[in-house]
């Protein structure tokens, strides 16, 4: 069949084989330029000659400390061997510029120094903290209902509250009673526990100060009153430039007495800290 008998085929066939001036055949995908011009695609052809990210082999020990890297330099460890262990191992203290000059002044060589700066852990700027209460008794009346943690962050403070009376009266999370009776005495211990990260920006020994109080608008240790300073339990952690591990749990134990329901006494408190 000749396409002269029927010319509005012809007309129509190419129209059909050449839209918006493209080929039918050819779709826009086989025409990338317009689209790599405009940043959606990335070529990644242009990235050939590109220096690839290092590999490091990492040991499975805990990190080094400036004392661990001091004392193998005064035992007549190489530079390369104690740059290579901190590659393998990582580096956990200061490697601040403050913490790169006082390495240097114990002698440090310059490489064992970049290889610090180079490999140091990120600085801790949080830590997770794990509040357990210990609640021995059944009355949800308190009179020093507000619980208090303090921990100093440089000129700032950070406070850690609870109502006591809220926590007795609610049903949380993790909440868990406890049976220590015994054939004598029945005994019940109901134990609440809260966590989260806080901010903690400074580093360093810190006095962590824990108290109950009656007021519930103290917004630093400065609103504390003279006789409430009496029954503040006080802790120190050395919160580290960096760590592998940021964890700080703090238990608390209340005691309620048998003649006075609303009064819950303090008796016992412990704070650990893992660093590594």
């Amino acid at each position: 069949m000749s396409s002269n008998r029927f010319p509005w085929f012809a007309s129509l066939l190419a129209a059909c084989l050449w839209v918006s001036g493209h080929p039918a055949w050819a779709s826009p995908r086989s025409q990338p330029a317009e689209v790599l011009s405009a940043g959606k695609v990335i070529n990644i052809v242009k990235w050939d000659g590109n220096q690839f990210p290092p590999v490091y082999e990492r040991s499975a020990q805990r990190p080094l400390t400036a004392a661990d890297i001091a004392e193998l330099n005064r035992n007549g460890f190489a530079p390369e061997a104690i740059a290579r262990m901190i590659q393998e191992r990582r580096y956990s203290g200061d490697a601040s510029v403050r913490g790169l000059v006082e390495l240097t002044r114990l002698g440090l060589e310059p490489q064992v120094v970049q290889a610090v700066s180079l490999h140091a852990l990120p600085p801790n700027r949080s830590i997770q903290v794990t509040v357990e209460l210990a609640f021995e008794g059944a009355s949800q009346e308190a009179r020093k209902r507000y619980l208090y943690i303090i921990v100093p962050d440089g000129a700032h403070e950070r406070i850690l509250t609870a109502d006591l009376r809220s926590v007795v009266g609610g049903s949380w999370h993790h909440d868990i009673l406890l049976d220590h009776s015994d054939p004598v005495l029945p005994r019940q211990v109901r134990r609440v526990s809260f966590t989260d990260r806080l901010p903690l920006k400074t580093h360093g020994p810190k006095d962590m100060i824990i108290l109950t109080s009656a007021h519930p608008d103290i917004r630093g240790s400065q609103d504390i009153s003279p006789a409430e300073r009496a029954g503040i339990r006080r802790f120190t952690i050395d919160y580290p430039a960096s760590s592998p591990v940021q964890d700080c749990r703090v238990r608390i134990r209340f005691r309620q007495d048998p003649a006075l329901p609303h009064k819950w006494d303090m008796t016992a408190t412990h704070v650990t800290c893992e660093w590594n």
